[in-house]
């Protein structure tokens, strides 16, 4: 009997399979090395993915709203795709929280000697840009620029862009909001 009703459970598993939506993937990116998918429904509709994207939906049983929702990764390693390091997040909320993990690097401005704080991203942009970024102030780098003009001062090197950790670990309080939504997801 036994025997039998691994059997009928094999059959309903191809039932399933053979009605659901065809899955291609996951693929890599080369460029960073992120997941996806793609998948086909029943009208051979085909749309990308995100890997992490389409485990959520999958364990939700409903597509995610690309305006309002979005995936994140607990540990920001977007490689670890198990279920505990998904959260499901409204957007705006995870715009907040990607700024709120910044390490912030602190520099001395160039012609003050103030300490200040400054994102990697903008250091990046602007020595992409070749610009000087060393400034506390737009009023210190406006006197700089006058000495320059004038003649009183040689330009500053453009500042590298930083190679240090990006992101800091995440705060207590959305680890805190993560654990109270899985909990609730899980036990409903």
């Amino acid at each position: 009997m036994e025997k039998y009703s691994a059997l009928l459970e094999e059959i309903e598993i191809f039932a399933l399979l053979s009605e659901a939506d065809k899955v291609y993937g996951p693929y890599s990116r080369k460029s960073d090395g992120r997941q996806h998918v793609v998948v086909v429904d029943e009208n051979d509709c085909r749309r990308t993915v995100s890997y992490p994207k389409y485990l959520l939906e999958q364990h939700l049983g409903r597509t995610l709203d690309p305006e309002t929702e979005t995936v994140d990764h607990w540990d920001t390693d977007i490689n670890n795709n198990d279920f505990e390091n998904l959260r499901l997040v409204p957007r705006s909320q995870h715009s907040g929280d990607d700024t709120r993990r910044v390490k912030m690097l602190d520099l001395e401005c160039a012609m003050c000697k103030k300490h200040f704080e400054r994102s990697p991203r903008l250091v990046r942009d602007k020595s992409k840009k070749g610009k000087v970024s060393q400034f506390c102030s737009r009023q210190c780098a406006g006197k700089y620029s006058r000495e320059v003009q004038l003649g009183l001062r040689e330009r500053l090197p453009v500042q590298a862009p930083p190679t240090s950790e990006y992101y800091k670990r995440k705060y207590q309080e959305i680890e805190a909001q993560a654990n109270y939504f899985y909990l609730l997801a899980k036990y409903g």
